[in-house]
C-alpha cells in the first residue's frame, strides 16, 4: 500500500503554536459518545522536523477518527523534560500515555509512575527495556530498517573496482535506536571486504556535516557513507556538496529535502529508507483506542520500512504528494 493510498483518514491541521516550558500543547477535541469518551497523553520530541511534524498528524487523524481527546508533550530530546511531561499528563487525569521513550532504562521510572495510575502505556519508534510496562509497541523495526538501505548500499559498493570503503555516521548511544540501526546496517555487509574509515556520532544537520568533513578528511575518496537518521544524513549532503566530493550517500527517515535531492542527479544522495511517520503515529492512536475500549489488539504493530532510490522516482514523486497533501 503506498503511502499516499494510506491517507484515508481526514486532515487536520499541524500545530504551531509554541508549547509551554515542558511542552504541552492544547487538546484537540473531537466529537464521541460519552461512555467512550478518552484522553490521550501523546509525547513527541519536538516539531522541529518533518518526521515528528508527520507523527503528530498522524495522531490527531486518528485521534478525530475513532472520538478521542489527545493532549501534546514535547520531551525535547531531554530526559528530565521527558519525566515532567509524564508528570503533568498524570495531574490531568489521562486515560492513556503514548510515549517514544528518550531511553530504554532512563525512560522506565517515569512510564512505571503513570502505569501504577491505571494508566495505559502505549509505546513507539523505540522501546522500554521493561517489556511489562506497555500495553502494546508500534512502529518500524530498526534493524530492517538499517538493513534495507544498508543492502542498497552494499548493491552499489560491489559495483566498484578495488576495495571499498565506507564511513559510518552513527546516533548518540543515548537514543533507543542507535545499536539496532547499527547492527542492522552492519549485518547487510556481513561477508564483504571494505575499509571503515571512521565511526562518528551525529543526530543534527550540523553534527552531520561535521561528521562527513571528518570522514572525508580521513580519506576524501571514501566509497560511501551511512547515516542513521535524517538530520545527519541531510548535514551530510550539504557538506558533500561543499566538498565536491563523489562519495555517495545512503541514510535513514525522509524529508522533503532529502526527497528532491535524490530527484537531482548531482546530487550525492542515493538511498533512503522510511519509517512512515504518518502511518507510525495514526496505528498508535488507532491501537491505543481500540484497546482501551476492549478491543483486542496485537501486542506489536509493526510497520513496513519503505525505501527511496534514485533509481525509482515515481516513488520519490508520491512521497513529495503525500507532504503536500498533509499540508492541506
Amino acid at each position: 500500500m503506498s503511502a499516499v493510498h494510506w491517507l484515508k483518514a481526514p486532515m487536520l491541521a499541524l500545530a504551531a503554536a509554541a508549547s509551554l516550558a515542558v511542552g504541552l500543547s492544547a487538546p484537540l477535541s473531537a466529537p464521541a459518545r460519552a461512555q467512550d469518551k478518552l484522553t490521550i497523553g501523546a509525547i513527541i520530541y519536538a516539531r522541529d522536523s518533518q518526521f515528528w511534524q508527520q507523527i503528530e498528524r498522524g495522531m490527531r487523524d486518528a485521534a478525530e477518527k475513532y472520538g478521542a481527546t489527545i493532549q501534546f508533550g514535547l520531551n525535547q530530546r531531554k530526559l528530565p523534560t521527558e519525566s515532567q511531561v509524564v508528570e503533568d499528563f498524570i495531574t490531568r487525569g489521562v486515560d492513556v500515555l503514548i510515549m517514544p521513550p528518550l531511553d530504554k532504562q532512563g525512560s522506565v521510572a517515569s512510564a512505571r509512575r503513570a502505569q501504577s495510575r491505571n494508566i495505559m502505556i502505549v509505546e513507539y519508534d523505540t522501546k522500554l527495556e521493561d517489556t511489562s510496562i506497555a500495553s502494546h509497541t508500534i512502529g518500524v523495526d530498526s534493524h530492517e530498517l538499517a538493513a534495507a538501505v544498508g543492502k542498497e548500499l552494499r548493491r552499489y559498493i560491489e559495483s566498484q573496482p578495488g576495495e571499498p570503503s565506507i564511513g559510518m555516521i552513527t546516533l548518540p548511544p543515548i537514543n533507543a535506536n542507535m545499536q539496532p540501526r547499527r547492527a542492522g546496517f552492519l549485518s547487510a555487509l556481513e561477508g564483504l571486504k571494505y575499509e571503515l574509515v571512521a565511526e562518528v556520532t551525529a543526530a543534527t544537520p550540523e553534527d552531520g556535516a561535521d561528521g562527513l568533513e571528518n570522514i572525508l578528511r580521513r580519506k576524501p575518496d571514501t566509497t560511501a557513507v551511512w547515516a542513521s537518521n535524517a538530520g545527519s544524513l541531510a548535514g551530510a549532503a550539504a557538506a558533500a556538496r561543499r566538498a565536491n566530493t563523489k562519495t555517495k550517500l545512503y541514510g535513514i527517515d525522509m524529508s522533503q529535502d532529502l526527497a528532491q535531492m535524490l530527484l537531482d542527479p548531482a546530487s550525492n544522495v542515493e538511498a533512503v529508507a522510511d519509517q512512515q511517520p504518518y502511518r507510525v503515529g495514526y496505528l498508535t492512536v488507532e491501537t491505543a483506542v481500540k484497546a482501551k475500549r476492549g478491543e483486542a489488539q496485537p501486542r506489536y504493530v509493526n510497520v513496513p520500512v519503505k525505501l527511496y532510490t534514485k533509481s525509482q522516482p515515481q516513488a520519490v514523486k508520491d512521497y513529495l504528494e503525500l507532504l503536500r497533501s498533509l499540508s492541506n
